[in-house]
């Protein structure tokens, strides 16, 4: 809005328009002026209207018309009154005009104002709605973010765990492998041993019906030896068969388990000291077998050498 127009400059800007021959109004006066504010304007508009007919009677009662009839004198001053009268009805109409825009003018400011103030309320109830919405949003956020973390932590405690299971799952396969090769070494070493009791037996019967016809005597003993041979080798090989299905039967159970659960693998190595202490067992049962195989075959050249002593010596005397 111009500030700063005064009552003389409005005044002066009429009184310019009017010589130029122009209808003073409140536009053309702010476009003579540069500046000014229509309801200023207005006013010292008005102003100007008022004493124009002052100033133009005193201008008239001026007037002098040199070596002109009074009649004519008289004439050019009532149509002089009448151009004034003219100036003053249509200064009016436009200052009604005028005055007629400004308040449509004002009016429509007024509506402006008014949907101006029902937009911004509505604004800032927008405002205030999303304001809230951020709010919302920004804790839905941080719970997020939380929930987030968590998952985060539970993932990697899961892929901890994961790893875990799978490194004692690989353990628990190479335990089993071995303990598969151990397995196997024991059956193959079982069946040497078998292999090696069949031959001693079949020896000892061989070396009973060779001298039997010589020492019936110390063949009975010797059935009865080889009886009690069978007996135990008949037991040692129950018992051995026995631990083995035992065996076979607890390592099938162990494999099924470790492929099913395979965190269960310490039961595998329990069985498997367990394996071992059976086979330092069978390897103590194999040395005194052969411990009192090679007794009863001491023994047994002991009770024979007198008697052929005997025999050699009446052979001598024959």
């Amino acid at each position: 809005m111009a500030r700063g127009i005064t009552e003389k400059d409005v005044h002066t800007a009429a009184d310019a328009l009017v010589a130029e021959g122009e209808r003073p109004t409140v536009e053309r006066i702010r476009a003579y002026l540069g500046t000014g504010s229509p309801n200023t304007v207005v006013r010292w508009l008005e102003t100007w209207w008022k004493s124009l007919g002052e100033r133009l009677q005193a201008h008239e009662s001026r007037l002098d018309l040199p070596e002109a009839p009074e009649a004519v004198t008289a004439l050019a001053g009532k149509w002089w009154g009448m151009a004034l009268e003219l100036a003053k009805s249509a200064a009016h109409d436009d200052i009604a005009s005028e005055r007629g825009s400004i308040e449509a003018a004002r009016l429509k400011l007024h509506r402006d104002r008014e949907e101006f103030n029902e937009e911004t309320a509505a604004l800032r109830q927008r405002e205030a709605t999303a304001l809230q919405a951020r709010d919302v949003a920004l804790a839905r956020t941080d719970e997020l973010e939380r929930l987030v973390r968590r998952l985060e932590g539970q993932v990697d405690e899961l892929t901890a765990l994961r790893d875990a299971v799978e490194s004692r799952v690989v353990t628990s396969e190479d335990r089993s492998k071995e303990l598969e090769r151990q397995i196997q070494a024991l059956q193959e070493h079982t069946a040497s041993d078998r292999d090696i009791f069949a031959r001693h037996i079949k020896a000892t019967e061989d070396r009973a019906h060779a001298e039997v016809d010589r020492a019936r005597q110390e063949s009975h003993e010797l059935k009865q030896q080889l009886a009690m041979l069978r007996q135990e080798r008949a037991a040692e090989n129950a018992v051995s068969r026995s631990r083995m299905d035992e065996i076979r039967h607890e390592t099938t159970e162990a494999l099924r388990e470790a492929a099913v659960e395979r965190a269960k693998a310490d039961i595998l190595e329990s069985q498997l000291m367990q394996l071992r202490d059976l086979l330092a067992a069978l390897d103590s049962a194999r040395e005194q077998v052969r411990t009192k195989a090679k007794s009863r075959t001491a023994a047994k050249r002991n009770v024979q050498a007198p008697k052929r002593k005997k025999q050699q010596a009446s052979a001598r005397k024959s």
